[in-house]
């Protein structure tokens, strides 16, 4: 009886762990690691539209903000230009990539530096599997080897109307 009381314990002090970290880290600069965390807030911001990405193809992992909450995710840079990967069948439960379909103004931060962005979904057939092809080469296969397909999502410059509501664009300081 004593060795279940211990594992009810244990078991309850464990959730409670769990709880605190993602609720913790809601409130904190970015994610902890695959728990997404609250709005990117330092780093320095590079106003730049056009960006080289190139720098990026051997960054492992990036984060980037939409909707308020920041997650670390792959970056795959082909001519230039970078994309976000999205695996469809890990982790069980995301619901990013279909929230920013509805709102892609985002933030991303990479080596440190913020950028103001806008996130497009990738429909060219041969571009994704262009991508997907680069993202097998960079990245190890997700749980169940990426059965349930992936989306990527092509990092580009915000709109000029989305740029007054951006904070790498405010005049208030």
């Amino acid at each position: 009886m004593k060795i279940l009381k211990a594992i009810g314990v244990a078991l309850a002090a464990l959730v409670l762990l769990v709880v605190a970290v993602f609720v913790g880290a809601r409130f904190s600069d970015g994610p902890l690691a695959i728990v997404p965390g609250g709005p990117l807030r330092s780093g320095e911001w590079v106003e730049a539209d056009r960006v080289d990405w190139s720098f990026a193809a051997d960054v492992e992992e990036i984060e980037f903000e939409s909707g308020g909450r920041s997650r670390t995710t792959w970056v795959v840079v082909h001519e230039g230009e970078a994309y976000i990967p999205c695996s469809l069948g890990f982790p069980p439960g995301k619901s990013w990539h279909h929230e920013i379909l509805e709102d892609p103004d985002g933030v991303l931060r990479v080596e440190g530096k913020r950028y103001a962005r806008r996130f497009v979904r990738v429909e060219d057939e041969g571009l994704k599997a262009t991508l997907a092809g680069l993202a097998r080469s960079k990245y190890p296969a997700p749980p169940g080897g990426g059965s349930g397909g992936f989306w990527f999502f092509h990092v580009q410059p915000r709109q000029p109307e989305s740029r007054a509501q951006s904070p790498a664009f405010s005049t208030d300081t």
